[in-house]
């Protein structure tokens, strides 16, 4: 029977006592029509709202000792406390409420419908739960308590406050298995102030049962988001360094938009590292991190053959803001003081192989309904291994996209004028570089170069494309101009046969410009063999002839080149902006015209009356171009390419370049002499290359897979047939690439790797990865690794392994799986070069 008033247990509690003086205890349904109310014997009472209240099986209410009972899945609802129980009591006499759980008749010493208590966004639970209505203090006895991660679980749980709490033998866990958690921490006494901390008294690690450490106090961080506080170390003991304690530091969460973490670590053998991060939000605004990074070791005393001592710092930082709808400024810049400080102190395998340190901050803007944009920009690139440096800093662009100028508001293709589509897009852009290098002079010692180039480029396009039914022509004008304040002049030195470079200083301008044509179609032939399904086989051709013509620049009138006579009496041309950052106007004349086709093969099945499919089959290319002004060699190299897919499985893709002219070894160049007239071949392969590719993702399984996906993993088993039922996924995949060029028939060069990752998983709380290259033509293995993933429920085993290389070694940690808690682990890690 269900027992639900729609009336208030408050109406009971103000009844007077002779009115049920018969006897001691009842089951009773009310009736409040015919309750006589004594106010004379009336008790005030702390209970101020509403009671509401259900229960499965009875409620008994002791009229003499102002008792309520109420038995099986019992419900109690008071303001915002929520109590759910197998026996609920309430006393009107003491404002006093308790609740219990059922005995389990199955279980010995096992109870069901434990008391859970929900007030506000707290949830508590145990085995007895008791609340005061006038002091609004309730208290656990083996209860739990929900924390942020985790639970709190304590003989005795005691609510002071609605902010404080008190816990008698208490233990936190993320454990799931309440009954007998794989790990906890254990104090006798602990305070808990919700959504912010949690401070215990003499405090024991338990893993397995088994107590591991011990601090005289802790202070555990119980709040959303992050909070401030220490940030634990790693030690050991490195053979190089020496003992060591390894990331020591405090993390300070300074507000709501930024925080700062500050890292050591300190080796007894004369190292020291300090790390720091500042990571900074502001949202729909601005964001991003700035990290810094400094490293002293000395090792050896002063009077050792072998002391070595270096210094090596980092600096970086990334930055996104979103200055205003059409402005934004993004960066990335990393500034560092060599390889060696990624050898001395980091472990990541993407940084040990780092050659180049990259830095861009690029700040941009576009003007709404206009085909304008402005982009200004620092960029740097410093080589890790040999230190040359190159900076361009400042770095523009302005653009205008492609404008129609002849077009009105009212344009309409139909109808539309020619110069209608005529069209002009323009840039400028800007740079300032600056270069170190080191180079090796004569005396086979190293020097450091440095140098400065400015420039500025403007490019105008103007382009007509009318729209043809069958055809499309483009024919098109570029010009460009380069400004520059630096030039070169080369003068031939006799006496030892070498060649000065002098920098000439004053402003100078390089205008060129080259015009053309395009013109293409298409031609389409469809097949239908109706046969294996296949509806129709569609060829698409695409032939392109254009024309390109370029003046010669290099001649004396426009003063772009200059000249000077070698040892043997030869005229040597060469450009006097050959060094600067855009470089000079082309050399020589140009009249090619360009032949290139296009082949798209695509088939189409049908699957059901009312279903097809379409894919591509495969799409080869090719093209060719001819110089009428060449003197020699006016043939370009034939250029083709190829890709197709197999059935989704296999990616197939490749090109290969042939050259039409005989190689003369005495010269060591090509000759104007074609191969079909000397040789009776059409053309040389130079250079050829294949890549295939494919991905997998299988399931072995012995019965079918009807839930889940193939990231389900699912664990081996036992059947009542004996039969073991197993289900291991399993996804990787393969790539395959071949290259050789053979510019002539002298010098051969061939690379040929393969390449492959596999992912599997005999259970759900194993995952195993693989990785590895084998160069086919060296006969070696490359970049071998090994990753293993144990799931241990609250716990996590994480093991990665590079059995060969430079960096060889593995790494292995054992921690909790909670984010909060992760700095508690084991952890090792070795190599070859000592690192921690």
């Amino acid at each position: 029977m269900n027992f639900k008033y729609p009336f208030y247990i408050l109406l009971f509690f103000i009844l007077t006592g002779n009115c049920f003086a018969q006897t001691d205890t009842a089951e009773i349904t009310l009736d409040t029509t015919k309750i006589i109310i004594d106010t004379s014997r009336q008790v005030v009472s702390d209970i101020d709202d509403i009671i509401s209240y259900v229960a499965e099986d009875s409620v008994i209410f002791d009229i003499t000792e102002q008792k309520v009972y109420l038995y099986n899945k019992a419900e109690v609802i008071y303001k915002d406390l929520k109590l759910n129980a197998g026996i609920i009591i309430l006393d009107r006499n003491t404002n006093f409420l308790e609740s219990l759980g059922l005995p389990d008749t199955a279980k010995k010493g096992k109870f069901l419908q434990t008391p859970v208590m929900y007030q506000g966004t707290d949830k508590y639970e145990g085995l007895r739960l008791t609340y005061n209505f006038k002091t609004k203090q309730g208290s656990v006895s083996m209860g739990f308590s929900e924390a942020e991660v985790g639970y709190y679980f304590g003989e005795r749980i005691k609510r002071v406050t609605p902010e404080v709490y008190f816990m008698q033998n208490g233990r936190y866990t993320t454990s799931t298995d309440r009954e007998d958690p794989e790990y906890y921490f254990f104090s006798p006494k602990m305070k808990i102030i919700p959504t912010d901390k949690v401070i215990a008294q003499s405090v024991f690690l338990y893993i397995e049962g088994v107590p591991i450490f011990w601090v005289p106090f802790a202070i555990f961080p119980d709040r959303k988001g992050r909070s401030s506080g220490l940030i634990m170390p790693s030690y050991g003991n490195d053979g190089k360094y020496g003992v060591y304690i390894s990331k020591l530091g405090y993390f300070w969460a300074t507000n709501d938009y930024m925080d700062i973490a500050l890292t050591g670590s300190f080796f007894t053998k004369g190292r020291y590292d300090i790390n720091s991060r500042v990571r900074y939000n502001l949202k729909y605004n601005f964001s991003g991190d700035i990290e810094a990074g400094f490293s002293k070791i000395s090792l050896g005393e002063s009077t050792d053959k072998d002391k070595f001592s270096s210094t090596e710092w980092q600096f970086k930082l990334q930055h996104n803001q979103t200055i205003n709808p059409t402005t934004s400024l993004s960066g990335n810049l990393t500034f560092v003081s060599g390889k060696s400080y990624y050898d001395n102190t980091t472990y990541q395998f993407n940084d040990l192989l780092r050659q180049n340190a990259i830095s861009n901050l690029t700040l941009s803007k576009y003007w709404e309904e206009t085909p304008f944009s402005l982009t200004l920009n620092y960029s740097r690139d410093q080589n890790l291994v040999n230190g040359d440096l190159s900076e361009s800093f400042p770095s523009f662009l302005f653009n205008v996209s492609e404008t129609y100028p002849f077009r009105s508001g009212t344009y309409s293709e139909q109808g539309a004028e020619l110069y209608e589509y005529i069209s002009f897009s323009y840039n400028a852009s800007g740079r300032y570089d600056r270069y170190k290098r080191t180079q090796t002079n004569s005396s086979g010692l190293d020097t450091v170069m440095k140098d400065s180039r400015p420039g500025i480029r403007h490019s105008l396009n103007l382009n007509f494309s009318p729209k043809f039914t069958n055809f499309t022509i483009r024919p098109y004008f570029n010009y460009n101009e380069l400004w520059y304040i630096k030039s070169v002049e080369k003068i031939f030195n006799a006496a030892d046969s070498s060649v000065l470079t002098n920098d000439i200083s004053g402003f100078k301008a390089v205008r060129y410009f080259q015009m053309g044509v395009a013109l293409n179609t298409k031609l389409i032939g469809i097949f239908s063999p109706k046969v294996f399904g296949v509806t129709g086989i569609r060829h698409t051709i695409t032939p392109t002839v254009s024309y390109n013509f370029t003046p010669d620049f290099s001649t004396d009138a426009f003063g772009y080149y200059g000249s000077y006579v070698d040892a043997q009496g030869r005229i040597i041309k060469y450009s006097k902006f050959e060094k600067e950052i855009f470089g000079g106007s082309p050399f020589g004349e140009s009249q090619s015209i360009g032949f290139s086709i296009g082949n798209l093969f695509e088939m189409k099945t049908r699957e059901t009356d009312t279903t097809e499919n379409k894919f591509q089959l495969i799409n080869i290319n090719a093209g060719v171009n001819y110089n009428f002004a060449a003197d020699s060699i006016k043939w370009s190299e034939i250029r083709t390419d190829f890709r197709t897919q197999i059935g989704g499985i296999l990616n197939i893709g490749g090109g290969a370049t042939f050259n039409l002219y005989k190689f003369d070894p005495a010269v060591n160049s090509r000759v104007n002499q074609l191969l079909v007239s000397s040789d009776g071949k059409l053309a040389d392969m130079t250079n050829f290359n294949i890549n295939l590719s494919s991905s997998f993702n299988l399931d072995f399984a012995n019965k079918k897979i009807t839930t889940g996906s193939a990231d389900t993993f699912k664990a081996p088993e036992q059947s009542y047939g004996g039969e073991i039922n197993y289900h291991i996924p399993l996804s990787g995949s393969i790539n395959y690439n071949y290259s050789q060029s053979r510019p002539n028939p002298s010098s051969f060069y061939r690379s040929s790797n393969v390449s492959g990752s596999v992912n599997f998983s005999i259970s759900d709380r194993w995952r195993f990865t693989f990785s590895t290259s084998y160069d086919l033509v060296n006969k070696q293995i490359s970049a071998p690794y090994f990753s293993l993933y144990r799931d241990l429920k609250s716990w996590e085993l994480l093991f990665d392994w590079y059995p060969t290389g430079l960096y060889r070694g593995f790494k292995l940690i054992i921690r909790i799986k909670a984010p909060q808690l992760q700095d508690i682990k084991l952890e090792k890690q070795t190599n070859t070069r000592g690192v921690y």
